[in-house]
């Protein structure tokens, strides 16, 4: 079970007990203590907290912002665009034609899927991103870069949660 399950399940749990038996609260402090966007990020997107979202958002402005500045973007690309529909799309990338399972599913049978991966993310599961042309690619790296950010926050929580296990 990976990071991400490990919080869904925790987040939907009734019994949050930490006992020889139980361990749920495990991957949440672990989570939880990410100094980085990851906490923020996690909670927005896999435990629907959208009451974090105005601090998430405004934290990857920052973000964009400089790296834009780095990168030296045209002047007429608006940091707080890019960062805003990044920030979005990566929240929501789930693929609408096959909810995100990658695959087409068995006609007549919705729930058995198929050998034949999805015409419309291609296999991927996610959707393609949505934004002007001339925003596309600038959209697309930041979305790479949340990417990188989330699995570099589910790698520190595995990492304190290791460390916490005694072998």
């Amino acid at each position: 079970m990976n990071v991400i399950q490990k919080y869904t399940s925790a987040l939907g749990s009734s019994n949050l007990r930490d006992d020889a038996h139980h361990h749920s609260t495990e991957v949440l402090a672990a989570v939880a203590l990410c100094r980085d966007l990851g906490t923020k990020l996690y909670r927005v997107k896999y435990a629907g907290d959208a009451s974090s979202y105005p601090a998430l958002l405004e934290a990857w402005r920052e973000i964009v912002k400089t790296k834009a500045g780095h990168r030296t973007w045209p002047v007429d690309v608006s940091s707080a665009k890019v960062a805003r529909l990044s920030l979005d799309h990566w929240l929501n990338d789930v693929c609408p034609a096959c909810t995100g399972r990658a695959y087409e599913a068995v006609r007549g049978q919705p729930t058995v899927l198929s050998d034949i991966a999805c015409r419309a993310c291609a296999g991927t599961g996610t959707r393609s991103v949505q934004a002007q042309h001339k925003l596309l690619h600038l959209v697309e790296d930041m979305v790479e870069a949340l990417n990188a950010m989330a699995a570099h926050a589910a790698g520190q929580t595995m990492k304190r949660m290791a460390s916490d296990m005694n072998f």
